[in-house]
């Protein structure tokens, strides 16, 4: 009886985790209360804000009220809820921010680390000179790896390669990637390639 109390209360921890995030996507809702300054997800009766993609290069969200008037355009350009947090993050800065009210405030490696558990943090810092990061791993397992970046660098026309290795936030939906979310697999090296040849390398032995 203990051992099937342990396996239904394991069933509800990962189905809990695997519903944690609901990202918002082009076009979506959200809701807004004016009193904390909090963001959540649509409900009827709040008052909304719509998503809106930033033609510039960057592709910045932007959240309009139903009036179309701009009310805040944050510092990232792909949103989520984690939990009661409303999450952004910059693909270009491979930063992650949460955001409150008509602010983002730069999330630190603890508080992206509680985001999410199952990864393990590399810090851009932790590249060696020659852009490399040295990852031990079995040949037959997978590690899931984030890259977050801590220095002033930027990576606009990065791309993960092998392409395999970039994992979905929401593993049921084809949109809203968050380009350092990495899965390594066996002893596969992980490139962070920039068009023209400048590259970041997750060397795997």
């Amino acid at each position: 009886m203990k051992k099937i109390f342990s396996l239904i209360a394991l069933f509800f921890v990962f189905g809990l985790s695997s519903s944690a995030f609901q990202e918002v996507l082009e076009g979506s809702k959200v809701c807004f209360d004016k009193k904390t300054g909090s963001y959540s997800p649509y409900t009827d009766g709040c008052f909304v804000l719509n998503k809106k993609t930033n033609s510039g290069t960057a592709s910045f969200s932007e959240y309009y009220d139903d009036n179309n008037n701009l009310f805040y355009m944050p510092s990232s350009n792909y949103e989520f809820f984690a939990g009661d947090k409303f999450i952004g993050f910059n693909n270009e800065e491979l930063k992650f921010y949460e955001i409150k009210d008509k602010n983002s405030r730069l999330l630190s490696k603890d508080e992206v680390q509680n985001i999410f558990p199952d990864y393990e943090i590399i810090l851009i810092s932790e590249f060696n000179r020659n852009k490399k990061y040295v990852l031990k791993n079995s040949l037959f397992k997978s590690r899931k790896i984030l890259l977050l970046n801590d220095t002033n660098r930027t990576f606009h026309k990065f791309f993960i390669y092998p392409e395999s290795s970039r994992n979905a936030l929401d593993k049921n939906s084809k949109e809203g990637m968050i380009k350092s979310l990495i899965t390594v697999y066996g002893k596969k090296n992980v490139r962070l390639k920039h068009f023209g040849g400048d590259e970041f390398e997750v060397v795997v032995r």
